[in-house]
């Protein structure tokens, strides 16, 4: 498979794609039907900075992310979060009323979040790991649609579109999903149990407020034994279970240093390190910056 090509800018996907339209506000929303599909296809593997959720009627395909594989076919919605690896196979397509939209925004776009972890907290569909990709039945595919249908007539007024209305269907959106995807659900694509474990770590460590804690504390959490846990994340991610800890970690106290009245004693306390020392190691360790070099250069 060829390496992935790592996009940073919304436009920058859109001049890969062919596509002539560009963003508004760090946002964007793409239509495709039946004709487009050779465009979509100029898509297939590649990381980006930033948020999209797509919604396929009527593709057939496969969707690879990190080392999860399914099947796109019929209805289907998806998230992929920034350095998420997407790689797409298309088959064919097996209905004449078939569209597909993909919906690209900054976390910046949203106007109740701060930053990245924050869309992580609020929303559990998005992840640093885990696919979030769910497989809708015909109620929900119309709900979802009408959604992607506002957002979609709205972006295409050009400067006329309202960026507010845009930024409210979006908000819509994405609680209307939070209220009707969830990992139990028979929409979603979490297939085994190893998956599901995957799921329930990475959730229990975004509802974790002190979150530095031993591997044994979030297995104890979740009844099983650290080996177990240890052996599901690695065969469902390609990651430590402490890899992913730490993404988590380095996320929130990035939030928090963005916010400057948070001292670096207080974020430390927060994270659940015993002193600042500890926490100041730790943080330029995982990212060769003080916590202090981090809140004058972000």
């Amino acid at each position: 498979m060829m390496s992935a090509l790592h996009i940073k800018h919304i436009n920058d996907f859109l001049d890969t794609s062919g596509i002539t339209e560009r963003i508004k506000d760090d946002f964007c929303i793409i239509r495709f039907d039946s004709s487009d599909i050779d465009l979509y296809k100029s898509m297939l593997n590649y990381t980006h900075d930033f948020f999209e959720i797509s919604l396929t009627i009527g593709y057939k395909g496969l969707m690879t992310k990190e080392e999860t594989v399914v099947d796109e076919v019929e209805y289907n919605v998806s998230f992929v979060t920034p350095g998420q690896s997407v790689n797409r196979e298309w088959d064919n397509i097996k209905y004449t009323d078939t569209v597909r939209y993909t919906i690209l925004f900054r976390s910046e776009f949203i106007p109740f979040v701060e930053d990245t972890f924050n869309l992580f907290q609020m929303f559990p569909y998005f992840n640093n790991t885990i696919l979030s990709s769910y497989k809708l039945n015909a109620n929900l595919k119309s709900v979802f649609k009408q959604s992607f249908d506002e957002l979609y007539s709205e972006f295409q007024l050009g400067e006329n579109a309202n960026v507010d209305i845009l930024k409210s269907f979006l908000t819509i959106l994405l609680f209307k999903a939070k209220r009707t995807l969830t990992v139990n659900s028979e929409v979603s694509y979490l297939r085994t149990r190893r998956q599901e474990i995957t799921y329930d770590f990475e959730t229990l460590i975004k509802q974790t407020k002190k979150k530095h804690k031993p591997l044994s504390y979030y297995a104890d959490k979740m009844n099983i034994s650290v080996i177990y846990l240890s052996e599901c994340i690695k065969k469902v991610t390609a990651k430590t279970a402490k890899q992913i800890i730490d993404e988590y970690l380095i996320l929130e106290a990035k939030s928090l240093l963005k916010k400057s009245h948070h001292t670096i004693f207080e974020i430390a306390s927060r994270l659940g390190f015993e002193d600042d020392s500890n926490f100041v190691k730790y943080f330029k360790k995982q990212t060769g910056l003080t916590p202090k070099q981090f809140k004058i250069y972000a």
